[in-house]
């Protein structure tokens, strides 16, 4: 799990509620304000709202997912899980606040993000709260807000649940060379437990990326015979590790950088040699 920006200023224009000033580009003679596709979001928006609960259906569940919001998810999460930032071809746009339970957050920027399947079907509906959950008050304004309102629910709720937009998770988590995850954190641990982030399929992939790293140093020794050959090809496999520690695409981020700053690089090189 990694730090993740998003620009909550910047919505994607599907979300964004029905109002004709939110949409000054399209307002002149016979333009119709709204785009039917806001109108759409919206009315399923306000169906939830004055229903008081969300419907689970194709009807609503497809209208955060369509493709300018995951466009941009795709974009801020490079193709990564929030959660276990695995990388997958095909990754979810999901809900940091379960929509079952905070029904007029379905469709709202800063309650979406990506995960994939796994993590997101151990996520479920846990969300548990050191505080209170909020209620939701149906005014224009806070219609008007609805997709900036999680950094004001913080406070109130206090959820245990990280959300990686909001707290960076540097010096919260902890590895193992074996790729375990684990964290002295509460909120760390209960969302590494709740999403399974310590599953053995992702232990074992981020095992992997040492594993790989031992076989280039090993290579290293047995292809070259000068000991400066092996220290140039050495240092040349590192500075690739670093460079990849540093690929917003590349999965597995905490991981790689908590490799380096622990050095266990050079505990690889000193083992091998």
């Amino acid at each position: 799990m990694i730090k993740v920006v998003k620009d909550i200023g910047v919505i994607p224009d599907s979300l964004k509620p029905a109002f004709p000033d939110l949409f000054p580009e399209r307002i002149g003679r016979n333009v119709i304000p709204v785009p039917l596709i806001n109108r759409t979001t919206h009315a399923r928006r306000m169906e939830a709202i004055n229903a008081g609960f969300y419907t689970d259906d194709s009807n609503f569940n497809s209208r955060y997912k369509l493709g300018d919001i995951r466009l941009a998810i795709g974009d801020i999460y490079k193709g990564k899980c929030a959660f276990c930032e695995q990388n997958q071809e095909v990754m979810h746009v999901e809900h940091y606040r379960p929509k079952s339970a905070y029904y007029w957050l379905a469709y709202s920027w800063d309650n979406l993000l990506a995960s994939c399947q796994t993590c997101n079907g151990n996520k479920g509906t846990k969300f548990e709260l050191s505080g209170t959950m909020v209620t939701f008050t149906n005014s224009e304004v806070n219609i008007r807000n609805i997709n900036s309102s999680s950094a004001v629910y913080d406070i109130a709720e206090m959820p245990k649940m990280v959300n990686p937009e909001i707290t960076d998770p540097i010096g919260h988590i902890e590895f193992e060379k074996n790729g375990n995850i684990f964290s002295h954190e509460p909120r760390f641990k209960y969302t590494i437990e709740s999403c399974g982030i310590d599953r053995k399929a992702l232990n074992d992939s981020r095992k992997t990326i040492l594993d790989l790293f031992c076989k280039y140093v090993r290579d290293a020794f047995l292809d070259n015979i000068s000991e400066e050959d092996q220290k140039v090809a050495i240092r040349t496999n590192i500075k690739n590790f670093i460079s990849d520690s540093k690929d917003e695409y590349q999965d597995f981020l905490a991981f790689r950088n908590y490799a380096i700053a622990n050095d266990w690089l050079n505990d690889i090189v000193k083992e091998k040699n």
